[in-house]
């Protein structure tokens, strides 16, 4: 680019801009498009900014090949102080040279993209946070031309076309490019994990309880009459997730020595499928009257055995 130099000398000093710092690009970017910051940087050496640095907008593109890396950057168009003029371009005839080869940019006025602006310039009618018309300015440079940019050592001229209308040189500094889209992604390097676990089987464990009277008494049996006796049987369950079965046999036999006196029992098998805090259940003791009336005379006993199952689901 060529740049020619923009103010007298009293003026430059009063608008002499403040050294950057630079940010090292952290690795070699891989092919694709970026963002970056850039300045334009006084051609004597000092790193401070030029003083018509403030008429750039800050945020340049970079896409990278291979070979090349072409960079794009903006310029305000027109200068608000200056609206009248710079009509064809508010810079012309821009070039950069690296290693000894000057690389012509191309210059584009007519689609004059709006970006915001970040430096206050008075001189220029610019303030930070303004939202102007540009120039686009792209430039073709070798790829290889990274490590320079960002030291800022690559030297630009151009011809600035409004109030000085002379040339003024620079030197160029890109830093912080960021992947703006479009960048390859380094290769992922990946490695398999294999993950074996046990999980053990819980089968479930209900608790429940099951009362039945221990002993009872049916008193004196009739002979005229069927002797019935109602009984409960209790239960309390948890954790049931099945089925609780309680059961007991139609008949048996009370005994006195030798003589026996038969007995009927209607309880069944009766179940609970459900948690309960107490489920009350009930069966019928039954002994006919005919038969008391044919036995013998005695004290008769007898056991009945009732039988508990748990089924899970």
């Amino acid at each position: 680019m060529k740049l020619k130099k923009f103010l007298s000398g009293a003026v430059t000093a009063a608008l002499l801009g403040t050294m950057m710092c630079s940010t090292v690009f952290a690795a070699e970017p891989s092919n694709g498009t970026y963002t970056g910051e850039i300045h334009f940087l006084n051609a004597n050496g000092s790193g401070n900014n030029s003083m018509c640095d403030p008429i750039f907008c800050h945020e340049a593109d970079v896409v990278l090949t291979d070979d090349s890396a072409e960079l794009t950057f903006y310029v305000a168009y027109p200068i608000p102080a200056f609206s009248d003029q710079g009509t064809d371009g508010t810079i012309k005839d821009v070039a950069f040279t690296v290693d000894g080869t000057e690389y012509a940019a191309e210059s584009d006025i007519v689609t004059k993209p709006e970006k915001e602006f970040d430096t206050d310039a008075a001189l220029f009618g610019i303030s930070a946070g303004d939202l102007l018309p540009t120039q686009v300015l792209s430039v073709e440079l070798p790829r290889d031309v990274l490590d320079d940019l960002e030291a800022g050592t690559v030297s630009a001229s151009a011809y600035v076309n409004v109030f000085m209308n002379s040339t003024q040189n620079f030197f160029v500094k890109v830093t912080d490019l960021q992947a703006a889209g479009g960048a390859e992604e380094p290769a992922e390097d990946t490695r398999d994990m294999q993950i074996t676990a046990t999980v053990e089987e819980k089968i479930s464990s209900p608790s429940y309880t099951v009362t039945i009277l221990e002993s009872l008494d049916l008193g004196t049996l009739s002979a005229e009459k069927d002797t019935v006796f109602v009984y409960p049987v209790k239960v309390a369950a948890s954790d049931l997730k099945g089925t609780l079965s309680i059961s007991a046999p139609e008949t048996g036999v009370l005994s006195s020595g030798e003589n026996t006196l038969a007995f009927s029992n209607d309880f069944g098998t009766q179940s609970i499928t459900e948690d309960t805090a107490l489920t009350s259940l009930s069966g019928q003791l039954t002994v006919a009257g005919e038969a008391v009336a044919s036995a013998a005379a005695g004290n008769y006993t007898g056991t009945t055995s009732f039988t508990v199952t748990y089924t899970a689901d």
